[in-house]
């Protein structure tokens, strides 16, 4: 797994090397398994950072009378985390 992660603090890039069960007598023998370092920053199918997901959702549930997701957009523009308003709502 390799991958660019936006965060509140900069991007950052992340690589990880998942494995293969060698045991030929395992019921798992070549079964891949994935690398889960990486999800201590973000989920798998997304490039943002898990710190980006929980400002996002206090945002929406704490924040200003719940943020609508367009005003959450644009806070993280302004600090630097380029992001739509689509992916806001994800």
């Amino acid at each position: 797994m390799r991958k660019t992660i936006q965060t509140l603090n900069g991007a950052v890039f992340v690589a990880e090397k998942g494995k293969e069960c060698a045991n030929a007598e395992c019921e798992y023998f070549g079964q891949h398994y994935l690398a889960y370092g990486v999800l201590k920053y973000s989920l798998p199918q997304s490039t943002y950072g898990l710190d980006v997901l929980a400002f996002i959702g206090w945002q929406h549930e704490h924040e200003h009378e719940h943020q609508q997701l367009v005003e959450i957009q644009r806070s993280l523009n302004q600090r630097g985390v380029f992001i739509n308003e689509s992916n806001v709502g994800k």
